[in-house]
């Protein structure tokens, strides 16, 4: 009888020490305590803070799990989920560590003129500029479909996959009634489609991806901003959820969904795997975001824009954050983003201690580059339109400039590395709001964005021939819709100009030589060509970009042809045939002379070799090598000897060569013994 008392003691114990949570907190670095951390057990809103011992304990009245949070100025904050109660609980604590960007921001936020010229470098190797184009298929625009926020862009099977924000459109309220049912905005009420193309322009939508949840779920009212990420053969999708109700003080979370394959099935992760810093406080006789009590970290209120990254042999998921009580600085929005590390696809993810680890940044673009990780800084910040760069990831540098960079990046993430900064940013897909009074607080639909790389300005000792200096123009065909015979001249250049317009210039050329030809042109259309004859023989003809307007002058040049010409007086004749019936407009060309190949071709690109086999060539979008049995080293060099690429190749192992303008390349093989052969990207 004895025996079976001290039995029912004993369990009597430990039901009430299980009603328990204490613990020490200390600092992980150097293990001494921690007090005055502030700890909240938040389902029974108990609070305390540690003693000068770093201690803390609560009593509960019973053993359900709940979650704890430990906040403390200087250190990250941790928020512990599914916790039992628990006694002598070891709570480490990381310290913040100021990144090169936070280091920044202390400096930008002195006067509103640091904050408004943060000296972002104008350096061409990173310098960006994009041309956008509509899309074909079901990807057309029309307001009848909300399709926004689209992921990175991978290749599987010979097809291209995009995955994106999905929604009939209607009209957006944005907090504009009082009813929690309403519409918000055009993300709301989403799911997460996804659609394929063969060339990238053509899409065929196959369907939704991802969908809300049940009724009471983390993500029962929306699912929007999906990223992708290929790895391991398995397929890692990270998006934004809300619950229900959508409400100015909502706090999303990211959450993930894994296939086998990118078509499906997705199966949904159970919890999100990264949510907002709870560390702010709300003014509670208020409602709006915007007035917050204790505004908490940079990511108190939202963690919006995920991408993940697979990168030092971790997984890197980059956010933007957003703050309880948003503020302004200098008449910009306080935004900036964030970094959640794992060991695996499906986290756990930690939030590293350098975040915030930008002071700038709407939406998160990011390509690996080199060791590092470059970024596109647009909206938002001092540093917008910025070009960045991390050897580690987290301590971000600008690199560049970045103009006319459409909205919400989706960038196609090749299988092969480049050795240029702006490989990894080639092109890829993007969308657009729009305001046209088809939809009441607008809609979405997707664009393709490809990258122009800014042309460095001819030399001071180029030819300089004013478009406007012209002996005779006129239009052979008789098209002459704009009234002039011809192209029109201006104070600064000619416009004016319609399909099949042409205009000659007497020009005397100093040196024989080959010339590099360069355009000073703009145009609003996108099937605008200029072709040159020298002596009646055509010499070069070239597509011209969409420049955004009629007199935005943007340089044109084709990177991969010199023009041969002999000393003496030549007539050169410019016409403009292109399909569209306007064209262009032209400031000026110049004809710069360029050295002869061999001064700048390595030596060993020249010889004849007779052992490299590659195929096919020409080639329009991959490289095989034959005749090589293991894994070997190869470069990639232009006409004029530039290196533009290096990686590996095997027989198994293709070079990818499709973002290449086209041209004449050298290919190396050989780390050593070098072996070359000549090749024709078309």
């Amino acid at each position: 009888m004895k025996y079976h008392y001290c039995i029912v003691a004993l369990c009597c114990y430990f039901q009430l020490a299980a009603q328990t949570y204490s613990g020490t907190v200390t600092d992980k670095n150097s293990g001494i305590p921690i007090n005055n951390a502030k700890i909240k057990l938040v389902e029974t809103n108990q609070e305390t803070i540690t003693t000068n011992n770093g201690q803390f304990t609560f009593s509960v009245t019973d053993n359900s799990q709940r979650s704890l949070q430990i906040n403390k100025e200087g250190y990250m904050f941790e928020d512990i989920r599914n916790l039992a109660p628990s006694t002598n609980l070891s709570i480490q604590l990381r310290a913040k560590i100021k990144s090169a960007a936070t280091l920044r921001w202390e400096n930008y936020i002195s006067n509103c003129t640091v904050y408004n010229t943060p000296n972002i470098p104008d350096n061409p190797e990173w310098n960006v500029a994009f041309k956008k184009t509509n899309l074909t298929g079901d990807f057309a625009p029309n307001a009848t479909y909300t399709r926004r926020d689209p992921s990175a862009i991978i290749q599987y099977d010979g097809l291209y996959y995009v995955w994106y924000t999905y929604k009939i459109s209607q009209p957006s309220t944005y907090f504009g009634t009082t009813n929690v049912n309403d519409n918000v905005f055009p993300w709301d009420y989403s799911d997460i489609y996804y659609a394929t193309s063969p060339d990238g322009y053509q899409w065929t939508e196959q369907g939704p991806a991802v969908v809300r949840g049940a009724s009471g779920s983390f993500d029962d009212r929306s699912v929007f901003t999906p990223e992708i990420l290929a790895y391991n053969n398995k397929f890692y999708l990270v998006y934004q959820a809300v619950k229900h109700p959508y409400t100015q003080r909502v706090k999303n979370t990211v959450a993930m969904a894994v296939a086998d394959s990118p078509s499906g099935p997705w199966t949904k992760l159970e919890e999100p795997i990264l949510r907002a810093t709870d560390n702010g406080i709300w003014n509670p006789n208020s409602t709006s975001r915007f007035d917050a009590l204790e505004q908490g970290d940079f990511d108190s209120q939202k963690v919006h824009d995920p991408c993940i990254m697979a990168y030092k042999n971790k997984f890197y998921l980059y956010y933007k954050g957003e703050r309880m009580g948003e503020k302004q600085y200098c008449g910009e929005r306080e935004i900036r983003w964030g970094v959640a590390i794992a060991d695996k696809p499906t986290g756990p993810y930690v939030k590293s201690e350098y975040n915030p680890i930008t002071t700038t940044g709407h939406e998160v673009s990011v390509w690996n580059y080199d060791s590092g990780i470059a970024i596109i800084q647009k909206l938002d910040g001092p540093e917008r339109g910025s070009v960045q760069y991390a050897t580690d990831g987290l301590n971000f540098e600008m690199t560049g400039k970045a103009t006319d960079v459409p909205d919400a990046l989706g960038i196609f993430r090749p299988n092969a590395s480049g050795v240029t900064p702006t490989f990894g940013i080639s092109w890829g897909l993007a969308h657009v709001l729009k305001w046209d009074g088809q939809v009441q607080g607008g809609w979405m639909h997707l664009e393709r964005f490809d990258l122009i790389k800014p042309i460095i300005p001819p030399s001071n000792s180029a030819l300089i021939i004013e478009a406007e200096s012209y002996i005779t123009t006129k239009n052979d065909v008789g098209f002459t819709p704009g009234g002039y015979n011809g192209v029109n001249r201006t104070a600064t250049g000619v416009n004016f100009v319609n399909r099949q317009d042409w205009m000659e210039f007497t020009v005397n050329i100093p040196e024989s030589g080959n010339y590099e030809l360069t355009y000073l042109i703009g145009t609003i259309n996108n099937n605008a060509h200029v072709e040159m004859q020298i002596d009646g023989v055509v010499v070069a003809d070239t597509k011209v970009n969409n420049t955004g307007g009629w007199d935005k002058y943007e340089f044109l040049r084709d990177t991969n042809k010199l023009i041969e010409i002999q000393a003496g007086t030549h007539t050169i004749r410019i016409t403009a045939n292109g399909s569209d019936d306007w064209q262009w407009n032209m400031d000026k060309f110049y004809l710069e002379k360029k050295s002869e190949i061999s001064l700048s071709v390595p030596a060993f690109l020249l010889k004849n070799n007779k052992e490299l086999i590659i195929y096919p060539n020409p080639s329009s979008s991959f490289l095989n090598i034959k005749n090589f049995s293991t894994e070997v080293g190869y470069v990639l060099y232009d006409f004029f000897g530039k290196r533009i690429k290096k990686g590996k190749t095997a027989p198994d192992k293709p070079i990818e060569i499709h973002n290449l303008q086209k041209g004449i390349y050298f290919l190396t093989v050989g780390d050593t013994d070098k072996q070359s052969v000549l090749f024709v990207k078309k």
